[in-house]
């Protein structure tokens, strides 16, 4: 009986360091699954992009992706045919793309993240699978030859097929204009 006692410390022990090491394998899955993922957004979006190949920026969307473009538009959610349209628009307006990712915190490093401690409404996840994309999009207007920069904001939601189901963006398209503008005025 008395080595019963002895025991159940060594039982507690080795019960304990299994749990330790099913939460330290789930979150090494995880760190992998988040990583694909952006790197997926670097590989597809990005070079799509820079690359002018809408093929490749579209291989990133499953065909029913929901999509929230950056410009207010009463809160309709558009689709894969849309969200083409308008990454053409930027490939055949514009040269020299780039994209450079970081900003998330001013003065800190980071361009890519997911999952979340803490929110207002209590609903927190640790998923790898809907990540916050931070950097700036930069380039010349083809027309003008006018140079612009872009804050640029997204989440994208991935499924089990590393496809993006959802993309919500948030930047100012209008402030390209702007410094188009600017630039033609001060050319003169």
């Amino acid at each position: 009986m008395k080595y019963y006692f002895l025991l159940l410390p060594l039982l507690a022990m080795t019960l304990g360091c299994n749990g330790l090491t099913n939460k330290n394998d789930n979150l090494k899955d995880s760190e992998i699954q988040f990583e694909k993922n952006w790197k997926a957004f670097e590989k597809h979006h990005v070079g799509g992009v820079v690359n002018k190949d809408i093929n490749l920026f579209l291989e990133l969307y499953s065909d029913s992706v929901k999509w929230s473009p950056p410009n207010w538009n009463n809160n309709q959610i558009l689709g894969k045919a849309e969200l083409k349209e308008a990454a053409k628009n930027y490939m055949d307006n514009f040269e020299n793309l780039k994209f450079t990712p970081g900003g998330a915190v001013i003065g800190g490093d980071g361009a890519y993240w997911a999952g979340s401690t803490f929110s207002d409404t209590g609903n927190t996840n640790s998923s790898p699978d809907a990540i916050r994309i931070y950097g700036v999009w930069s380039g010349n207007h083809i027309e003008s030859g006018a140079p612009f920069h872009l804050k640029f904001y997204v989440i994208q939601q991935f499924n089990k097929d590393g496809k993006v189901v959802a993309l919500n963006e948030w930047f100012d398209p209008s402030s390209i204009q702007v410094q188009i503008d600017e630039y033609l005025k001060n050319k003169k």
